[in-house]
């Protein structure tokens, strides 16, 4: 099993919807997909039409004695979500599996004969408590071409990450397009990337409590979805 955690340099940047998108398209290349939201926000259930009252999830489990995988839900055949669930802020630090990100190595080894990728939809920001030291296989970081992204881009050791994921850019607009320019000088050697253009499929799919690869499998986002899931399966196959 290999496992991938998207981090987000700031809030908003669609990582829960892309991690969402990926977990949908690797099912569709015939792999076994675990989705795990490690955010409080508890918003990675809502893409996969789990009702908006759902508020069970490993943390409630985790807090109630219960074990931690019982609320996990197959939404697909070979495609599961297992929420974060709606848990009271102040009790966030008694939860071991978000305080200790090491206690999910652990996990990752009883779920590896039921599943063949773990996603992890991660806290925001990249310096949140729950990110430090949460260990993966993979590690993608989530930007967009634009100057708060770059910023922070800057104050990030880019060696820590197997890729950076551009999402919502727009090749019209110049200033992404020389943001883009300057990070494929910077980054040449040290960071690979990847682009999902911008596409109104994307909230519409939210909108529709689905995935953009199941809601419009043709459009332009998919199809960079589907090509980050390829990168993704060569990545575990080299």
């Amino acid at each position: 099993m290999i496992s991938l955690a998207l981090h987000g340099l700031r809030g908003g940047l669609g990582r829960t919807a892309l991690l969402a998108a990926l977990g949908y398209a690797l099912r569709e290349l015939g792999e076994r997909v675990l989705l795990v939201d490690m955010s409080p926000d508890n918003l990675l259930g809502l893409h996969f039409n789990l009702a908006l009252e759902q508020r069970d999830g490993w943390a409630c489990a985790e807090l109630q004695g219960r074990p931690y995988d019982e609320p996990l839900y197959e939404v697909l055949e070979g495609l599961c979500v297992m929420p974060f669930g709606e848990v009271d802020p102040h009790r966030l630090g008694e939860l071991k599996g978000y305080q200790q990100p090491e206690v999910w190595r652990a996990r990752q080894a009883e779920l590896a004969m039921h599943f063949d990728w773990l996603l992890f939809d991660l806290a925001h920001p990249v310096a949140a408590r729950a990110t430090q030291g949460f260990v993966t296989d993979m590690r993608v970081l989530v930007a967009e071409a634009e100057m708060t992204s770059h910023i922070l881009l800057g104050r990030q050791q880019v060696e820590r990450y197997d890729m950076l994921l551009v999402n919502r850019f727009d090749p019209a607009s110049s200033l992404q397009s020389d943001v883009l320019m300057v990070w494929r000088d910077l980054f040449r050697k040290r960071l690979p990337m990847q682009l999902v253009h911008r596409d109104e499929a994307f909230v519409e799919a939210f909108a529709c409590k689905a995935p953009v690869g199941h809601y419009a499998p043709h459009c332009l986002a998919s199809r960079d979805v589907q090509s980050l899931a390829v990168r993704c399966l060569a990545r575990r196959e080299a």
